[in-house]
C-alpha cells in the first residue's frame, strides 16, 4: 500500500512538474529577484547597496508617520475582518460590531492625519500616481459590475438578435486595445467637431478638452477652483476633493466601453447557471420580478460578482496599455496610474533599483486588497446549498 502510494505522489509530481517549473521561473523567480534589485542602486548595472534606501525614498527617513500609518491600515484590515466574520452583517455579535466600527472609525483618522505626512516627505509623483490608481479603480470596477449585470440581464431575454448584440458588446473587448484606443481618440478629440463635444453641445455645454483637460472634475462643474490650502494635512485632501481629472475620466469611459461586455459575458455564464424552478416556485409563492431579482439572482450570482470584483481591482491596479496609449502630456500626470510611473521609472529614468521597490510596493498593496476581499466577502457568497 506504501509503494502504491508512492508510486501516486511520484507520478502526481511528475504531472504538476512542468506547470510548478513555468510558474517557479517565470513567476516565483522574478518576485525575488525584484526584491534583490530593489535593495540596490541600480541602473544598467548593479551598482552599490542601499538595503532599503528606495523605499526610504517612497516613505520618507521619519519613521513615526509610517508607523502611524502601517497601524491604521492594520486597523482598518482588523475591523473588516471582525465585521465580516459571519455570513451576513446581522449575524455579527453586537459587541463585536461596536468594536469594529470604533476600530473603523480610529484607523480612518488615523488615516486622515497619517497619509499627508508621508506623502510630503515620500516621492511626490508616487503618491500622486497612486491617487490617480485609486480614482481608477473607484470609478471603473463598481459601474462595470452594475452595467455589466444590466447588460447580461438584457441579452439574457427573448429578444430577436441577441447573439448579435453580445459580439457587438463584447467586440471592443475583444479588439487590439491600440485599435481600440485610437477609435475612442478621434471620438473624444479636443476639436470642436469631434462626436463627444457635439454631443455635449446639444446640452449647451461648451467644447472640453477631454484627454488633455489636467484640471479635476468638480472644479470644471463648479466653473471655478478651489483657492490652495495652509498645511499638509488640508492641502493633501484638497487635491482630493479636486476629483480625477477630466483626462482620467475620459480613461474611464473607455474601460466602460472596453470592458463591459466582458462583465456581461460573464454575467450571462452565471445566469445560466440559475435554476429557472427556483424563479418558477417564487412566482407561485406571489413573488415579483423585483423581489426574484434581489433574492434569488443576486444572491446566486455573488461567486460571479466576487470573481469579477477581485479581477477588476488586481487589472485596474495593473492596468497599463490603454492608460499608456491614451494618455498625453498635456494632462500633467494627472491620468498616469502607479504602473505608468513605473513604467517611465524603469525605462526613461533608468532607476531600476527604486522601480523594482515601486513594483513590491503595488505589489503589496494589490495583495492586501484581495485579502481583505476575501475575509470580507467570501462568507458571504452563496452556492445555493
Amino acid at each position: 500500500m506504501d509503494a502504491r502510494r508512492a508510486r501516486d505522489a511520484l507520478s502526481a509530481y511528475l504531472f504538476i512538474s512542468p506547470s510548478a517549473l513555468i510558474v517557479a521561473v517565470f513567476g516565483v523567480f522574478p518576485l525575488f529577484f525584484t526584491v534583490f534589485i530593489s535593495l540596490f542602486k541600480w541602473r544598467l548595472t548593479r551598482g552599490s547597496f542601499l538595503g532599503l534606501g528606495n523605499y526610504e525614498s517612497l516613505f520618507g527617513a521619519h519613521l513615526a508617520p509610517l508607523l502611524a500609518l502601517a497601524a491604521s491600515i492594520g486597523g482598518v484590515v482588523g475591523a473588516a475582518i471582525l465585521l465580516g466574520k459571519s455570513a451576513t452583517f446581522r449575524r455579527v455579535p453586537t459587541p463585536r460590531r461596536i468594536f469594529g466600527f470604533a476600530l473603523l472609525a480610529c484607523s480612518i483618522a488615523g488615516l486622515v492625519l497619517s497619509l499627508p505626512t508621508v506623502a510630503s516627505q515620500g516621492d511626490k509623483e508616487v503618491y500622486d500616481s497612486l491617487r490617480v490608481t485609486i480614482w481608477y479603480t473607484v470609478l471603473t470596477v463598481p459601474v462595470q459590475l452594475v452595467l455589466g449585470l444590466g447588460t447580461a440581464l438584457l441579452l439574457t431575454q427573448k429578444i430577436p438578435g441577441r447573439q448579435a448584440f453580445r459580439v457587438m458588446y463584447l467586440l471592443p473587448y475583444i479588439a487590439p486595445t491600440v485599435a481600440t484606443a485610437a477609435v475612442f481618440e478621434l471620438l473624444f478629440s479636443l476639436r470642436p467637431d469631434s462626436f463627444a463635444n457635439q454631443l455635449i453641445g446639444l446640452f449647451g455645454a461648451r467644447p472640453l478638452q477631454w484627454l488633455q483637460e489636467p484640471r479635476g472634475v468638480v472644479p470644471l462643474m463648479l466653473g471655478a477652483g478651489l483657492h490652495p490650502s495652509a498645511g499638509v494635512i488640508a492641502s493633501y485632501w484638497k487635491g482630493w476633493v479636486r476629483g480625477p481629472s477630466l483626462a482620467l475620466v475620459s480613461i474611464v469611459l473607455f474601460s466602460w466601453w472596453v470592458f463591459v461586455g466582458y462583465y456581461a459575458l460573464i454575467y450571462i455564464n452565471g445566469l445560466g447557471s440559475i435554476p429557472r424552478q427556483l424563479y418558477e416556485a417564487a412566482e407561485v409563492d406571489g413573488a415579483g420580478k423585483v423581489r426574484s431579482f434581489f433574492t434569488i439572482t443576486i444572491p446566486l450570482l455573488s461567486p460571479t460578482t466576487y470573481f469579477l470584483t477581485i479581477l477588476g481591482i488586481i487589472g485596474t491596479f495593473k492596468a497599463f496599455t490603454h492608460l499608456y496609449v491614451l494618455r498625453t502630456p498635456a494632462a500633467a500626470g494627472t491620468a498616469d496610474p502607479i504602473s505608468v510611473e513605473i513604467f517611465f521609472t524603469f525605462f526613461r529614468k533608468a532607476q531600476l533599483g527604486y522601480s523594482s521597490a515601486m513594483s513590491i510596493v503595488l505589489f503589496l498593496i494589490v495583495l492586501g486588497l484581495t485579502l481583505i476581499q476575501q475575509k470580507t466577502l467570501e462568507r458571504r457568497i452563496s452556492y445555493g446549498d
